[in-house]
């Protein structure tokens, strides 16, 4: 889960209460390269990059409100998928992990450095699945 700004639950607080994390500025970008293999079934690889901001600081997000270096937040995921199309309805299947995490410190938010689909423990941190309907964009 990204932001609001820097702030990162379990880092902050050592849990997770999967509340939705509220911003009032979203800032989001895709990139996704399909393929077909199949009839119905695509390939994908994809980049998302984004985060999202307070107006105002908050105590309860520390490091949620925007500045003039937002820049420095913004999170960054790399994956592949699945897109089984149908026509009338599109299901999308994808792993994703992270490659840029806006809540480390400011010279170690780069991680693709560490990425490692041998290691289990690296793989149950970091590799994400998501099920979707229909595409983003």
């Amino acid at each position: 889960m990204v932001g609001p700004g820097s702030y990162h639950e379990v880092s902050q607080t050592g849990g997770q209460t999967f509340i939705e994390m509220l911003g009032d500025i979203r800032l989001e970008a895709n990139l996704e390269w399909r393929m077909q293999l199949y009839k119905f079934l695509k390939g994908a690889l994809f980049v998302d990059a984004g985060n999202i901001w307070l107006q105002r600081p908050n105590s309860k997000f520390p490091g949620g409100e925007i500045t003039k270096d937002f820049y420095k937040e913004i999170a960054v995921n790399a994956g592949l998928g699945a897109r089984l199309d149908f026509s009338i309805l599109i299901l999308r299947l994808d792993f994703g992990f992270p490659i840029r995490q806006p809540w480390l410190p400011e010279g170690d938010r780069w991680t693709y450095k560490y990425i490692d689909f041998r290691d289990s423990e690296w793989r149950r941190s970091n590799l994400i699945f998501n099920i979707a309907i229909g595409y983003p964009f």
